[in-house]
């Protein structure tokens, strides 16, 4: 555990630097387009320091790269001592989507060095004593796995009974008492060192949400702390319990942390497979919430007209919504989308100009601020890839490689109406913000930008020569429809390596 310690911190701080500094960057950037799009100073973005690297120079990548001999020293002789124990995490909380927050727990750079050491050591020796249809926090397993299963499941059938049950604060109400049983009856294979160390992050202090009341905190007595590496690996363990219930019943199921989805073409089955998760979930210490579970119920074919119980033709996993024929997003994701293009919109196109602050030199034969929208949105739908790149894998064969952009989440996607309905969206979303543009500036400048005033068609196929080179400059739209295609001939042909690993759907979802 503490082998090559200083080694593991320095990469562990150098990964935060990388992704504080890249962070930077894109706020200097977009402030640099601000300056370049505004008359007056428009409103700037700010570069933030989390809070806790003031607060404790532990959470601090810059320090702790400086101080890493000494900080693997003194936490090696810990180690060695049977003394070490993490400090208290700080804490933030992010939107779980239903009006709550989730609070995430963040542990100084070296704990956490720890605790994924733990993380992988156990996961390493303990993969196979876990459930083959446990999805979540695996080496060898990744929500798209999932997906690919009850797609595969559902696909076979012309009915299938579901059950669908939500638990209370999982993380937060976990019995430590019944995960220690938990770890003994599943014959988790363990070292001293790390029992101990599983003990140490168990009973840590629970995260500090306000930098200035670091008063007399208590131990933690239940729960896991969210946000750490070794959490994941025991909430696994909580659940495996359950897991072995479901699969002694002989009926479907996949699950994800707590998030657990059930079916049979068997209505006793499912109905015993219920009362089963009713039981785990009160032994593990965190009951169903009933109020937000849809319970049992039938899910049928689209086209299905009349059936003889609480029915559905669809349901909600990992950010997906799923059917017996059918896999799309689900609409919080569209959503999300959707909120991404429209601020881009309004960021690039329409702040300025509805502030009487538009820089009219943006405005030549080319209107520069709509190319620059352009490149964004194809950023965050295409991940670097041009559209030239994208249509030539559309015509011929698709490379090995691990595609990026939004698309890159959701591989198994295969509803094609929808996907080009919301490039109709964005297209018409973007015709709209752009004759807005124009309306707005018209009367301010003589010049008229080249794409002013076409139609709709005309913007999506949009190539125009350059004001500086003459060469040819691409603003065609980019098409959801058109990468998600890609990437689902990229999975077929080279498995999930080819998209995004899924571990981020929640930010989707929530």
């Amino acid at each position: 555990m503490w082998q090559h310690l200083e080694s593991g911190i320095v990469r562990a701080a150098n990964r935060q630097i990388r992704e504080f500094e890249t962070y930077s960057r894109a706020v200097l950037d977009e402030n640099k387009r601000r300056k370049r799009r505004a008359l007056t100073p428009s409103p700037l973005l700010q570069v933030r320091r989390p809070d806790r690297w003031a607060t404790n120079p532990a959470f601090n990548p810059y320090l702790v790269r400086k101080r890493a001999p000494s900080i693997a020293h003194a936490v090696t002789l810990k180690l060695k001592s049977g003394s070490y124990l993490p400090g208290r995490p700080a804490g933030f909380t992010v939107p779980k989507g239903n009006g709550e927050d989730r609070t995430v727990s963040t542990f100084a750079i070296a704990d956490e060095v720890i605790s994924k050491r733990l993380y992988s050591s156990l996961m390493r020796k303990n993969s196979s004593r876990l459930s083959g249809h446990a999805y979540a926090y695996r080496y060898d397993r990744t929500p798209h796995d999932a997906i690919s299963h009850i797609r595969a499941e559902f696909g076979r059938e012309q009915r299938l009974f579901v059950a669908e049950y939500d638990f209370s604060s999982f993380f937060d109400k976990i019995s430590h008492d019944f995960l220690w049983n938990a770890i003994a009856d599943l014959g988790v294979i363990t070292t001293p060192l790390e029992r101990s160390l599983i003990a140490a992050f168990l009973t840590s202090y629970p995260p500090s949400l306000d930098t200035e009341n670091q008063v007399n905190p208590k131990p933690r007595t239940q729960g896991l702390p969210q946000g750490t590496s070794i959490s994941l690996f025991l909430a696994n363990v909580a659940a495996s319990q359950l897991d072995r219930s479901l699969e002694r019943l002989g009926v479907g199921f996949a699950r994800y942390a707590d998030d657990t989805l059930i079916w049979s073409p068997n209505y006793e089955k499912v109905c015993d497979a219920a009362a089963a998760l009713h039981s785990a979930a009160d032994a593990i210490g965190s009951p169903i919430n009933v109020a937000k579970s849809p319970g049992v119920r039938l899910l049928l074919p689209a086209d299905a007209q009349t059936h003889e119980m609480s029915g559905t033709k669809r349901v909600d996993y990992l950010g997906h919504t799923l059917g017996l024929r059918s896999t799309q997003m689900k609409s919080t994701a569209v959503n999300r989308i959707k909120s991404r293009v429209q601020n881009l919109l309004f960021t690039n196109l329409l702040m300025e100009p509805l502030r009487g602050n538009q820089n009219l030199d943006r405005l030549t034969a080319t209107d520069r601020d709509y190319a620059t929208y352009i490149w964004q949105l194809r950023r965050y739908l295409y991940g670097p890839l041009s559209e030239n790149q994208v249509r030539r894998f559309q015509r011929g064969s698709v490379p090995d490689m691990t595609f990026q952009g939004a698309m890159s989440f959701f591989p198994l996607v295969d509803h094609d109406s929808e996907l080009e309905t919301l490039d109709v969206w964005i297209a018409t979303q973007t015709w709209l913000a752009l004759k807005k543009r124009q309306k707005l500036l018209s009367s301010q400048t003589a010049k008229q930008p080249r794409m002013w005033g076409i139609s709709l068609d005309e913007l999506i196929r949009l190539q125009l020569p350059s004001d500086t080179t003459g060469q040819n400059v691409d603003l065609r739209i980019p098409s959801i429809r058109r990468i998600a295609g890609i990437i689902r001939t990229a999975v077929d042909t080279y498995g999930f390596g080819a998209a995004a690993d899924g571990a981020q759907l929640y930010l989707y979802e929530d």
